[in-house]
């Protein structure tokens, strides 16, 4: 083993070396990160031009030339989408106080802009627009930031970031609002904060229900919920090409106790100095464990310590049921990365984290090491291993690949993604689309082609507590197999496993194995409740073979950890509408029992809704009626295949624009003409889609009959 990861350990430094050589983006920042000499900020350290940002809890996002500085007038202004500022830390560092700003923009471009900044407490952005009624050119703007913390926890360790009004996702008007120009900024501390406090120490060990150290997720909170900076022990975590000790939260369970969002991990011990008082005290280690809430004295010249011991609300393991995310991004160079990350995504309690190397047109971001078993880091019963999210434009989709033997990138041919499937295929593992929650990056148009022509394995249909049915449902009722997918995409979205699927696996848990029972047994997905099942009797099987008039016995359970959330309705779905429903809460759960005679084949499938955000969905199961497999939706199949085609029609007649482009920092040189390359042989594979939809809708129509 030793010598196979120094081969591709080498293997992977040529080819970097080669990504190098011919220009592709391996080493760009995958936010397109660009330092701005400006010299219009009082003290200001450094200004960075960003193409993303989540951390102001409303998101920015350019697909937009980056910013840059131009001489309007008398002054040096800063034009572009979107800016992050570093305040220099001998003027303002780790406060807590309302600072001002005074800003001067040029009107001739600036219609208003956006806002976040470090907060104490949480992240917090505010969006403010310019009076129309100005004949002046120039325009002040004094705008006061209540519990500026300034300790470096955005992006890029900055603290203060200001964009254009619509320089956000989904994209606004690309003609009006995308750009600012931002010609002068004055900090303003308006006081200097009160004097620090007495100091203790604080020392934690967190076990697990066996008394061993336990790796989780920590919160601690003053009155107010602002949380202390983080001591060196705990956890480091990559972020884009960073690494960082503070985690700002998008997402906490229902009974989180504070509005504090800021976070450590740690590896069952933390210990530091902290301010005198009383805390609450946050243990997290996913939606399997009871969450620990608990208040805390730290004294004076003092170490107060604290040891808390785990409990499960459910051993799902125990039970044979594994969790995995299908879409964490981390860059693993070297095996000497896995520790770290391990320590992660155990935190969270992610058994199988797929790492995506991700592509565009013009290279890729996250590499890893090795592929395949080479690139397989087990600690006990957790997992991380390679995969990739490429193809990836945002003009027919981003796609995910797991479980494949190396980085497949198709070069000249980047736009024909059945290319990709078909090596990832050859490698024994699954190709399917991203982001289809979120119905993003033209998604529909990748499904209406790669679906038909069996590309496609599974979708990632819920992710940023998103659960979205509608593509699933339309494939399923046309007779195509798919698979529902969930991932969290960290860092851009939410932290590991806050969404994830869930496989049952009978025997070793392994990636093999894992991968097995996801296709072949059942699953579910899930951002916290948990659904199980029998069909009469039978709590394995996922196709059934019955008589026309037999009984069909649904017996369900949906559960969920009473500190995620609470229950609000478990459904059954049929061919997609659903045929029985359930809303009583038993405890942590709801049951629901349905019996019906079976009269034609079909999918069932079942789902479950929180009374907050928690959603879950199972895999479909077939019923096969006199032995026909055909699990199609007769009275739909039709005009759901003509509203695929006419979106087909629409992709043969469309061309990527560059402000659609996500990275259009590094692929504007080559999304344009690799499009127009790959065009006459994307129009033939749509041409073949097509025909598939018109048999379709022929059948459904009579014309013809189905083989």
């Amino acid at each position: 083993m030793k010598f196979e990861n120094t081969v591709y350990r080498l293997a992977c430094t040529f080819a970097l070396s080669l990504m190098s050589l011919t220009g592709l983006a391996h080493n760009e920042h995958p936010l397109g990160r660009q330092p701005i000499e400006w010299q219009g900020g009082q003290h200001i350290l450094r200004t960075i031009a960003l193409n993303f940002d989540f951390h102001g809890g409303d998101n920015f996002i350019t697909y937009r030339p980056h910013g840059r500085v131009e001489r309007r007038g008398d002054h040096d202004c800063l034009v572009g989408p979107y800016f992050l500022f570093d305040i220099d830390d001998r003027f303002a560092y780790d406060i807590d106080e309302t600072v001002t700003l005074e800003l001067l923009f040029d009107a001739r471009v600036s219609e208003g802009f956006n806002l976040s900044y470090d907060h104490a407490v949480q992240p917090q952005a505010m969006t403010r627009k310019f009076s129309t009624g100005s004949s002046s050119r120039f325009v002040s703007h004094r705008v006061d930031l209540p519990r500026a913390r300034f300790a470096n926890r955005k992006y890029q360790h900055t603290d203060l970031a200001i964009g254009a009004p619509n320089s956000r996702f989904p994209p606004g008007d690309y003609q009006s609002g995308h750009m600012v120009a931002l010609c002068g900024i004055k900090v303003l501390r308006n006081s200097r904060g009160r004097p620090p406090l007495a100091s203790g120490r604080l020392h934690l060990e967190v076990t697990d229900a066996d008394g061993q150290p336990a790796t989780v997720r920590l919160g601690l909170y003053d009155a107010d919920g602002k949380s202390p900076l983080a001591d060196r022990s705990a956890l480091p975590v990559q972020r884009f090409s960073e690494t960082i000790r503070e985690h700002a939260l998008r997402f906490v369970p229902a009974s989180w106790p504070s509005a504090g969002r800021y976070v450590y991990y740690i590896n069952g011990q933390y210990g530091g100095a902290v301010e005198a008082g009383t805390y609450t005290l946050v243990i997290n280690k996913g939606p399997e464990y009871r969450q620990v809430v608990r208040e805390i004295t730290v004294a004076a010249n003092e170490t107060s310590t604290v040891a808390v011991r785990l409990k499960r609300w459910r051993d799902l393991p125990a039970e044979g049921w594994y969790s995995g995310d299908d879409h964490v991004h981390i860059r693993r160079l070297d095996p000497a990365a896995d520790s770290d990350i391990l320590a992660y995504t155990q935190a969270e309690d992610v058994h199988l984290t797929n790492l995506l190397q991700m592509g565009n047109v013009s290279g890729w971001h996250f590499p890893q090491y090795a592929f395949g078993k080479a690139g397989h880091r087990y600690q006990g019963d957790y997992v991380i291993l390679a995969g990739q999210e490429s193809p990836r434009t945002s003009h027919r989709g981003h796609t995910i690949g797991l479980n494949g033997k190396r980085f497949h990138w198709p070069g000249q041919d980047y736009f024909l993604y059945d290319k990709t499937a078909d090596a990832i295929h050859a490698d024994g593992g699954l190709f399917g689309y991203a982001h289809v929650a979120l119905d993003a990056f033209h998604v529909a148009w990748g499904l209406a082609l790669d679906v038909p022509l069996g590309y496609i394995d599974f979708v990632e249909m819920l992710q940023m507590n998103t659960l979205n049915t509608g593509y699933l449902y339309d494939f399923l009722n046309m007779g195509f197999r798919l698979l529902p997918s969930a991932g969290s995409d960290y860092p851009y979205i939410h932290v590991a496993g806050t969404e994830r699927i869930y496989a049952h696996i009978d025997g070793e848990f392994s990636v093999a194995n894992w991968f097995k029972s996801w296709q072949e047994r059942r699953s579910f997905v899930s951002n916290g409740p948990v659904i199980e099942f029998t069909v009469n009797g039978d709590s394995v099987a996922n196709e059934f073979e019955v008589h026309r008039g037999e009984r069909i016995r649904i017996r369900a359970r949906a559960a969920v950890n009473p500190d995620y959330d609470e229950l609000d309705k478990l459904e059954l779905v049929a061919l997609g509408q659903v045929i029985a429903s359930s809303g009583k809460l038993d405890g942590d759960s709801i049951t629901l029992e349905h019996e019906f005679e079976a009269a034609t084949s079909m999918w069932l499938a079942l789902r479950s809704y929180g009374a907050s955000v928690g959603k879950a969905h199972t895999a479909p199961i077939y019923v096969y009626v006199n032995g026909d497999r055909r699990t199609h939706d007769r009275e739909t199949v039709g005009p759901t295949a003509s509203r695929y085609a006419a979106l087909l029609r629409g992709l043969k007649d469309s061309r990527p624009t560059l402000d659609e482009e996500w990275e259009r920092f590094n692929v504007e040189a080559d999304v344009l003409r690799k499009w127009d390359d790959d065009k006459p042989d994307l129009d033939r594979r749509i041409e073949r889609a097509l025909e598939i939809y018109d048999v379709l809708i022929q059948e459904s129509t009579g014309t013809i009959e189905r083989l």
